[in-house]
């Protein structure tokens, strides 16, 4: 008996819903708020 492993790679060929929003719009606002500035992180604050 012979074992395969099988391994997919995934390259960003999900749908929308599959990734769980409903709509394009919807997906950038998600990744708006992930690259948003965040004020606790800028060194220069007193």
């Amino acid at each position: 008996m012979e074992i395969i492993l099988k391994r997919e790679n995934s390259l960003g060929l999900e749908s929308l819903v599959e990734l769980g929003f409903n709509s394009e719009e919807e997906l950038e606002l998600e990744i708006s708020k992930l690259i948003k500035f965040r004020p606790e992180f800028d060194t220069n604050l007193e």
